[in-house]
């Protein structure tokens, strides 16, 4: 199966090291995480929720990463968790899995998945391809004005 990433240039990899570094929705600082989505418009909408700065300001080295998780099993977070944090921790230090599919906040319809770096079975996962990307100015519109149609 393949599932996407957006990330500057220096984190194309799956170490997860800016969620060990900073933590995340579903990771606590400390713990390894790699975050991805099942299409590439979703790993967008993901990165446009936490880039508050208008596009003249955003760094122009973002690539779209294409990762294939070749057998690698694949669990499901149920979708009524109430501490997203707590339950990723907790399925980091199961091992029961290299990869989670998990509800997004953003489009619940729609499904990231998170991958453990540190699972025996994650380095079958791997980075099939990256291609620069470059986001429309459109998704900032409603910050400066009417959206543009």
């Amino acid at each position: 199966m393949r599932i996407w990433r957006i990330a500057q240039t220096p984190y194309t990899d799956l170490t997860g090291e800016g969620a060990r570094l900073y933590g995340g929705r579903w990771n606590s600082p400390g713990r390894p995480m790699v975050y991805t989505a099942e299409n590439p418009a979703l790993a967008a909408l993901e990165i446009r929720v936490h880039l508050d700065i208008p596009p003249e300001l955003q760094p122009d080295n973002y690539v779209l990463i294409a990762i294939e998780t070749g057998n690698a099993a694949i669990n499901e977070m149920p979708s009524d968790i109430q501490d997203p944090r707590a339950a990723g921790d907790n399925w980091l230090s199961q091992l029961s899995s290299p990869i989670v599919r998990v509800p997004s906040i953003i489009v619940p319809e729609s499904y990231n998945f998170l991958i453990n770096p540190r699972h025996p079975a994650s380095p079958q996962i791997s980075v099939e391809f990256t291609k620069p990307i470059s986001f429309d100015p459109r998704l900032w519109a409603l910050e400066s004005g009417p959206p543009l149609i």
